[in-house]
C-alpha cells in the first residue's frame, strides 16, 4: 500500500469483503487507508486498516491497526521511525503498542521495480484477555528485519511482496514472521488485487494457534 511514493502527496484506499445469507450468515469487510506527504528528503505517512468478520451473528474478528511513520531519504536509502497501535480480537489481543526505528537499504531499483531490506529495533507492549483472571501483560524489545520487493510482470500487472522477521532480544525462541505477496492489475485510478497473508508467532502468549493464513481479493483506489 505504501509503495507509490514518487508523488509529493499520496492518498490510497482499498476495500474487499464477502457476504453470505441463508444456511450460513457471514459478513467480512477489510479496508485500508494510506495518507502520505513528501517534502524534499522527508516523507511522513499515516496508514490504517480494519478487518471485520462475523458468522451466524458471532463476531470472530474486529481488528484495527494504525501506524505513523517518518522516513528521511539518503539517496536511494533511508532511515525511519514509527509508532503503531493495534487490536486483534482473533488473537485475543486487546492492545498492542510499538515504538521504533531503523535503516532501509535499496539493493535494486529500475523504473518502479525495487528490492529493499531494512533492519531496526522496536519496543513492544501488549495486553491480552483484559478483564479476565488470565490477563497477560507483555513488554519486549525486538529486532526487526524486513524485505520489500516490487516486480513488474506486464505493463499494468505487478507484484508487491513484504516479509517481516521479528526476534525477541530477551527470549530468542520468541519470534514472529509475516509474509504478504500481493498481485496487482491497474485500471486507471483503480487497481484490483489478489493477496495472501501468512502470520506466524512461535510462542503465542495465550491459547491461540501459532499461524494464520488469509487469502483476499479486493480493490485499491489511488486518488
Amino acid at each position: 500500500m505504501i509503495a507509490p511514493t514518487d508523488s509529493a502527496l499520496l492518498l490510497s484506499t482499498s476495500l474487499d469483503g464477502n457476504f453470505q445469507a441463508g444456511n450460513v450468515n457471514l459478513t467480512q469487510i477489510n479496508t485500508t487507508l494510506v495518507l502520505g506527504k513528501r517534502v524534499n528528503r522527508h516523507m511522513v505517512r499515516f496508514s490504517g486498516g480494519y478487518r471485520y468478520l462475523s458468522q451466524n451473528e458471532r463476531v470472530i474478528s474486529s481488528d484495527i491497526i494504525s501506524q505513523f511513520r517518518y522516513n528521511y531519504a539518503l539517496d536511494q536509502h533511508s532511515v525511519y521511525g514509527f509508532t503503531q497501535t493495534q487490536k486483534v480480537k482473533s488473537l485475543k489481543m486487546n492492545y498492542r503498542f510499538l515504538l521504533g526505528g531503523g535503516y532501509r537499504h535499496n539493493f535494486y531499483r529500475k523504473d518502479k521495480d525495487y528490492f529493499d531490506i531494512s533492519t531496526g529495533l522496536f519496543y513492544e507492549k501488549e495486553l491480552y484477555l483484559r478483564d479476565s483472571p488470565n490477563v497477560v501483560n507483555v513488554q519486549n524489545l525486538r529486532l526487526s528485519n524486513s524485505a520489500f520487493i516490487r516486480y513488474t510482470i506486464a505493463p499494468k500487472t505487478y507484484i508487491n511482496t513484504s516479509v517481516y522477521y521479528q526476534l525477541n532480544l530477551t527470549n530468542l525462541k520468541d519470534l514472529r514472521f509475516y509474509f504478504e505477496p500481493r498481485l496487482y492489475h491497474d485500471f486507471s485510478k483503480v487497481s484490483t488485487y489478489l493477496t495472501g497473508q501468512l502470520r506466524y508467532h512461535s510462542t503465542p502468549y495465550v491459547d491461540v494457534k501459532p499461524a494464520d493464513l488469509i487469502l483476499l481479493i479486493g480493490f485499491q483506489f489511488n486518488l
